[in-house]
Order: structure tokens, then C-alpha cells, then sequence
């Protein structure tokens, strides 16, 4: 049963966990790369062709289970995309975290340009009013 999609760029992550087949697998991009039996949790690490740097990007990927109820925690090259609480990643740790060329937390948006102002009555024509 799917439980995760993780968009990547432009690829997809999919954790799959049945709970009561006690088989989990990870998919990448629809493909199949792990599959696992587990009991409290399953571990899989697979490796994807990276095409801009051409070399292989190694994915960790860890499901757990216990009295929390089930975790699941997703590293590209040590750096972590999605997070536990064994993962202790804190805003003091984001070295941790992978680098976004698009996204930068630590900036504020853009501020956003007034609109233009209505026109106001003393400017109206008759044409104005006709729809």
C-alpha cells in the first residue's frame, strides 16, 4: 500500500508498506529498485543515475515501526530529505539538508507591486457604466 510520494526534481519516490504482508518496497519512478522483509522495519539502499553530475546519487531509505507508530526517513548522499527523530535535524544542522538552487528559506518573498487604483467617480464617462 503506497504511504509516501516524495518528489525528487523531477523524479518520484514511493514508499510502499504493507502492514500486514510484512513486505515493504521502495519504487523510483514507478520502477521498482528494493523490496524488504521486515518485522519492526526494513532498510533499502539503492542508487540512481544522476545526469548533471554524472555520477550515482545513493538513497537510504528506513521504515520503522514501534510504539510511535511507523516512521520513515529518506537520505540522498547522508543529506536528508525527509526526517525522523533519529534523524535530529535541527535548524542548527541544516548542513544536513540537500542544497535547492530554486528555494531559499532564508530570504523573505518579493514584495508585491501595489495595483493600480480604480478610477474614481469624478473621472467616469457614460461609457464607462455600459457593459
Amino acid at each position: 500500500m503506497l504511504k509516501v510520494s516524495l518528489p525528487i526534481g523531477e523524479d518520484l519516490l514511493e514508499i510502499h508498506h504493507g502492514m500486514w504482508t510484512g513486505k515493504d518496497e521502495i519504487r523510483w519512478n514507478g520502477e521498482t529498485v528494493s523490496t524488504r522483509k521486515r518485522v519492526f522495519g526494513s532498510k533499502h539502499t539503492f542508487r540512481v543515475a544522476n545526469y548533471i553530475t554524472g555520477k550515482d546519487d545513493v538513497f537510504y531509505v528506513k521504515i520503522g515501526m514501534g510504539w510511535n507508530g511507523t516512521t520513515y526517513s529518506v537520505k540522498r548522499n547522508d543529506k536528508v530529505l525527509l526526517g525522523t527523530w533519529n534523524d535530529q535535524l535541527t535548524h542548527d544542522k541544516r548542513g544536513q539538508m540537500p542544497d535547492a538552487p530554486a528555494l531559499d528559506l532564508n530570504t523573505p518573498p518579493p514584495r508585491r507591486q501595489p495595483e493600480a487604483e480604480p478610477i474614481s467617480r469624478k473621472n467616469w464617462s457614460d461609457e464607462d457604466l455600459i457593459v
